[in-house]
């Protein structure tokens, strides 16, 4: 049993770990934006606060932790590009925060969500070696995000760092239509019968369920994956066309309701992206759910948060 911190507790990815690490008997405890919590966070013990201070964390300062979890972030890559100083105050100097704050509540480890978008574009499988070219502002804030966390090694704070592919799944959140392709499409097919896409339909993506995604975020409490980097994907694409289409299959509505609006692209967004994540795998991780299968499970909760 250990004493944990996830930053970002509150958003889609924190929620489903805080619930799977206190499953397993940890002691969660989440902190957030206060804006970010529901009655579904009261089970926790949660802390509103802004990672972007950090006389913040005095909050926290009589708080012991074995692992952090860092999730807090800035995620669109179309916002970095309109508010690049939002996306660093959050995503650069909130990490560089989280590092000092890891000295001061003397945490063994950081276990750090990065990102597909430092990448780039590239063509084929991805891997975890190859070079980070990132095409937006958030990919750049993440690469730096993993810089402080490799130069903290030098005051005995351990990390592991995930670079996740496009995660979706029940938790997301359908009310924002800036981040997150699948829940974007998947909202605007319930709530209207048009479905306006950004750029080339031939445009593809990595999409990796939630579930399998938190069951790889736990790896990083094993100390074999110390001062590692795993991609989470799930070596599959789906184009953008792709994707539409299985969103209009399972769908209530007739499939011949909807009209689709090419309504251009936006700076800063990726061609295609797909995960070699078979370093994850060779130390036991699989992820199990299919598009197909993940995508109705995301319809049905949709249906009942957007009704």
């Amino acid at each position: 049993m250990f004493n944990i911190l996830i930053t970002g507790g509150a958003g889609f990815i924190g929620t489903a770990l805080a619930k799977k690490l206190k499953s397993l008997g940890h002691i969660v405890v989440i902190v957030d934006l206060e804006s970010k919590f529901t009655d579904i966070h009261d089970e926790f013990d949660k802390y509103s606060l802004d990672i972007r201070e950090y006389k913040n964390f005095d909050i926290l300062k009589d708080k012991n932790f074995d692992y952090i979890f860092h999730l807090a972030a800035q995620t669109s890559s179309a916002i970095s590009q309109e508010e690049p100083e939002l996306d660093v105050d959050t995503n650069v100097k909130g990490t560089l925060n989280i590092c000092n704050y890891a000295r001061i509540c003397k945490a063994k480890k950081i276990i750090f969500s990065s990102s597909m978008a430092t990448y780039g574009d590239k063509e084929g499988q991805i891997k975890e070696t190859d070079t980070q070219k990132p095409l937006s502002n958030y990919g750049v804030s993440k690469v730096a995000g993993e810089y402080y966390l490799n130069m903290y090694k030098q005051f005995g704070i351990k990390n592991t760092i995930f670079r996740l592919f496009n995660v979706y799944g029940p938790g997301q959140d359908m009310s924002n239509l800036r981040q997150g392709m699948a829940s974007i499409f998947l909202a605007q097919s319930i709530a209207s019968d048009t479905i306006k896409v950004t750029g080339s339909f031939d445009r593809y993506r990595d999409f990796i369920y939630i579930n399998d995604v938190v069951n790889a975020l736990i790896f990083g409490l094993n100390d074999k994956t110390n001062f590692e980097v795993y991609n989470v994907g799930s070596e599959k694409t789906t184009t953008v066309k792709e994707l539409i289409d299985l969103i209009i299959n399972i769908n209530d509505k007739p499939n011949n309701s909807f009209e689709i609006i090419n309504i251009g692209s936006h700076e800063g967004d990726q061609f295609g992206s797909m995960a070699d994540s078979s370093k994850l795998k060779a130390i036991g991780w699989n992820p199990s759910v299919s598009l197909e299968n993940g995508m109705e499970q995301m319809y049905k909760y949709a249906k009942e948060v957007l009704r």
